[in-house]
């Protein structure tokens, strides 16, 4: 029954691709006034180790994209839509996943509308690391930011800040784990910054950055609230294709109490991430590593995800992902482990 699913999915995308490709070969001059838009369809299959009985394949989203820029003025709206809800916790079938305007600044462009997170280092997999999991990565609010960088000779200083009012539940945390899936909570004045140094050497480059965010989470019922901060500090080295990523990350919450029911993502905790990428014009092979100990609930939490990201064509991203994630508690250890493929075809 799968095999049918995913061969109907790749054949109906099929049908799509090549035209698709063909055109994006093609040398097409447009007016640099206008918008450019983008559509991608894409599709996923699960494929438990063990628990046959979990394997799934569905089309996961579709998107449309427009981007516009002229002069100091930018702007750009991302929206997904799929056949059912995006989350448990979000009640509907299609979301508004990035939109903003911009202008520029002497001292870098003020953006405001629905902002993607500047914390710590990008989620760079396909299923998302344990940051997503927990509502660091992947996890756009509402808010106005300032984004600029100045060179330095061959290097460069970056930076950017940004201001949040309220959560919208478009997040791809676990369900129970932050404000995202919290029925009885939300975000408000959430306040976020970012430096960076980029040291070019040509071959090889180090980029350090510190990070830092912080939000008061409040009862709907007003009975209470607290603020959830988060430091991270990161490094990347590139020589050549491959680079190195390392992330240290700290999280001050509301602390759990062992044994009992908690989410995770508000417990206090440490977490890291070590990856690796090795980048060619046709295939991508990467591994990435992140572990979180939730301190309250005196739980340890791994994932190592593995993948290859196969593009035979300029549109057309084929991936594979091998994931195993464990949860070692006070009452032991529990170990998952699968195959993750993701299709994504660009038009």
């Amino acid at each position: 029954m799968l095999r049918r699913r995913v061969l109907a999915l790749s054949a109906l995308l099929a049908v799509s691709i090549l035209p698709a490709a063909r055109g994006q070969d093609a040398s097409v001059k447009t007016d640099p006034d206008l918008p450019k838009f983008r559509v991608e369809a894409v599709l996923c299959a699960y494929e438990p180790v063990s628990e046959r009985r979990e394997r799934f394949a569905e089309f996961l989203y579709g998107s449309l994209t427009a981007e516009w820029v002229r002069g100091g003025f930018a702007a750009k709206a991302e929206v997904r839509g799929r056949a059912g809800l995006f989350r448990p916790y979000y009640d509907g079938s299609v979301w508004l996943e990035e939109g903003w305007v911009s202008c520029a600044t002497p001292i870098g462009a003020v953006r405001v509308g629905k902002l993607q997170r500047d914390v710590g280092l990008a989620d760079e997999s396909f299923s998302g690391t344990l940051f997503t999991a927990n509502g660091v990565t992947r996890n756009p609010d509402w808010g106005a930011g300032l984004a600029g960088e100045k060179r330095l000779g061959y290097d460069t200083l970056g930076w950017s800040a940004s201001a949040y009012g309220q959560n919208d539940r478009v997040s791809w945390e676990d369900d129970g784990r932050g404000v995202e899936s919290d029925p009885t909570r939300v975000l408000r004045d959430g306040l976020e910054a970012r430096v960076f140094y980029l040291v070019n050497k040509g071959l090889w480059s180090l980029k350090p950055a510190v990070s830092v965010a912080s939000a008061a989470l409040d009862r709907r019922d007003g009975a209470g609230s607290f603020r959830r901060t988060d430091v991270a500090l990161d490094v990347t080295a590139t020589l050549g294709p491959i680079a190195l990523l390392l992330e240290g990350f700290a999280r001050s919450g509301e602390r759990c109490v062992p044994g009992a029911p908690c989410r995770l993502g508000y417990d206090d905790a440490t977490a890291g991430l070590v990856g690796f990428r090795a980048e060619f014009p046709s295939v991508t092979y990467r591994y990435l590593y992140s572990v979180w100990r939730y301190r309250g609930a005196e739980a340890t939490e791994a994932l190592h995800l593995p993948g290859v990201v196969w593009m035979p064509r300029k549109g057309l991203a084929a991936t594979i992902e091998y994931s195993a994630r464990s949860m070692r508690t006070l009452s032991g250890t529990a170990v998952v482990k699968a195959f993750q493929l993701g299709l994504s075809v660009v038009f």
